[in-house]
């Protein structure tokens, strides 16, 4: 695992990490996005620009604060400090690290005056071109991509690794930290030459968080000293131009300057190099404008330029204040480096290429749009990324949008069902075919027209804005004598309406039919019911008649039998 980390959650495929990252060291996996560890520099651009923070940085605070607790922690301090915070005075900085705990704070120019005196020797060299950089990031991009230019490299350590050791001689027992702008510092201290100088790395936007968790006001801590201080000629450092005016500036002429800064320029002048036919000093930063526009700092509210302005006014503040009692002991400031480099979307067999191509829809080079949205400049880099599983077909928006669209389309132009869709002036942009029969109108009649005026027909107005955007149910277009379903909806994100038509006149009819057989079904049956009724009525009638002269025949008889009785 790798320093920068992305967030599943927060990643949201808007390739942005991809378009700004110089080397392409990202890749999309299962639509998130994943740094190589073994092709990344550590220049930090894609956490500068990622829109939904989604990067997540190792982290060292926690094992920090439980040295501050059980340790002797000595600070190693960048002199990019003046340009976290607007501040009374910059080393009231110094008053907020004494608050979060740390009580031996150093300046890390003590580290640059060494590497400073060493430089020297590189541009007495034999070599044609010295490639001189205290940056973590520029030496991982020679290593990596550019190796057959190592040779150049000078061979010394970064301020904070000379720093490192001199603090080492001094505090044995210590854990040393380092506090700076720049993340590639994070990679820079696992390398196996140096690993173990420096026990833990800060950046300024760490130490934002944690004084933040802590409650710390950072104008109202009080002014500190260093322990420790270097010179004007070490603090120059952050700044772009600051190793050559320390260092080499003032020297024989013998070589011609350079100063480069920001990964694209650097690789720029890299893949031109060869053409040089003098000798030259080269002095490159990932940074623009040097380690004071590192990504560790991107918490600063201070512009890029008052971030430099504020450490020249330090600076030149300070000249008068440079220790000699704290000179930099004699230490080994010598380094070497090693090729590791990758395949970096290498060269792809043809026919692969344009077998990737014809997937994204790219069958010929007009159709090649080259619009960079997917992250990379062609769309012939984005399928050679494809070949190497460092990106995805789906991430070509133009491809997307014309299947989405291409989609759409089918849908809309194949339904059976009349779809009409407005701008928020209710004029019409979309009529599909089966608007047109069932309007009884031409597309080209209507198109850019008014709905309601051009139909004479209003079904919007009822759309309650107030509870929901939407209204189903039966609406009649006078016109054409029609009765229609209607699915009515307005979409505030793009302010259109969108309304659905269904043509329900046949079963309208169909409905009065049936409710009419209904209705004569009912009323015959109650006129059966009436004459029943009558029927039981007479029968009841009858029965009663019957029944009583039946009684009174009854009645006769039982007294004629009962006078024979008598008789005998």
């Amino acid at each position: 695992m790798g320093i920068i980390n992305f967030s599943k959650d927060k990643c949201r495929n808007c390739y942005k990490c991809i378009r700004n990252c110089p080397i392409k060291a990202i890749k999309l996996k299962d639509k998130h996005a994943q740094i190589i560890p073994s092709m990344c520099i550590g220049c930090g651009n894609c956490i500068k620009i990622c829109p939904h923070n989604a990067k997540e940085i190792k982290s060292d605070v926690e094992t920090i604060k439980k040295w501050l607790k059980t340790e002797k922690v000595v600070l190693s301090l960048s002199g990019v400090f003046p340009s976290v915070y607007y501040l009374d005075h910059p080393r009231q900085y110094l008053g907020i690290l004494r608050k979060l705990g740390f009580t031996i704070i150093e300046e890390t120019s003590i580290g640059a005056e060494a590497v400073a005196k060493a430089y020297a020797r590189d541009y007495y060299s034999d070599k044609n071109f010295v490639i001189a950089s205290s940056c973590a990031s520029i030496k991982n991009l020679i290593e990596i991509y550019y190796p057959e230019y190592i040779g150049a490299l000078s061979t010394e350590v970064s301020p904070m690794i000379a720093h490192g050791k001199i603090l080492r001689e001094k505090y044995p027992d210590a854990k040393i930290v380092y506090a700076g702008s720049c993340l590639s510092k994070k990679m820079e201290v696992l390398e196996d030459e140096v690993k173990g100088i420096i026990d833990g790395v800060l950046t300024f936007d760490e130490i934002d968080t944690w004084i933040k968790e802590e409650n710390i006001i950072p104008n109202t801590m009080g002014i500190e000293d260093f322990d420790a201080v270097g010179n004007s000629i070490g603090r120059l450092y952050p700044i772009v131009g600051g190793l050559a005016k320390s260092s080499v500036e003032n020297l024989d002429g013998s070589r011609k300057i350079l100063r480069i800064d920001g990964v694209e320029d650097c690789m720029q002048f890299l893949d031109e190099m060869c053409h040089l036919d003098k000798k030259y000093w080269i002095e490159m930063n990932a940074c623009e404008e040097g380690c004071i526009n590192g990504p560790g700092n991107i918490h600063s509210q201070l512009s890029k330029y008052e971030k430099v302005e504020m450490l020249q006014t330090y600076i030149d503040q300070n000249v008068d204040n440079d220790s000699e009692d704290n000179a930099p002991n004699k230490i080994d400031t010598r380094r070497s480096f090693r090729a590791r480099p990758v395949h970096h979307l290498g060269n792809v067999p043809e026919a692969e290429l344009e077998k990737i191509l014809v997937q994204m829809s790219k069958f010929s080079e007009a159709d090649e749009l080259n619009c960079g949205t997917c992250g990379y400049d062609t769309c012939r880099d984005k399928a050679r990324a494809v070949y190497w599983n460092m990106a995805e077909i789906e991430m070509c928006l133009p491809l997307i949008s014309s299947k989405n669209e291409a989609i759409s389309n089918l849908i809309i132009t194949t339904t059976p069902n009349a779809i009409a869709v407005l701008d928020k002036k209710y004029r019409i942009i979309e009529f599909n075919d089966a608007a047109e029969r069932l309007f009884n109108v031409k597309r080209e009649d209507v198109f850019h027209y008014n709905f309601m005026d051009v139909l004479d027909y209003n079904p919007f107005k009822k759309l309650d804005f107030e509870k929901e955007n939407i209204y189903n149910g039966k609406g009649l277009y006078h016109r054409e004598n029609r009765v229609f379903m209607e699915i009515l909806t307005y979409i505030p994100e793009q302010e259109l309406y969108m309304g659905i038509f269904i043509d329900i006149t046949d079963q309208e009819k169909q409905e009065q039919v049936f409710m009419k057989m209904q209705e004569e079904t009912l009323s015959m049956a109650q006129r059966v019911i009436d004459k029943q009724m009558r029927v039981a009525h007479e029968i009841a009638g009858l029965l009663g008649e019957t029944t009583a002269e039946t009684k009174v025949t009854l009645t006769k008889l039982q007294k004629v039998i009962g006078n024979r009785g008598d008789e005998s």
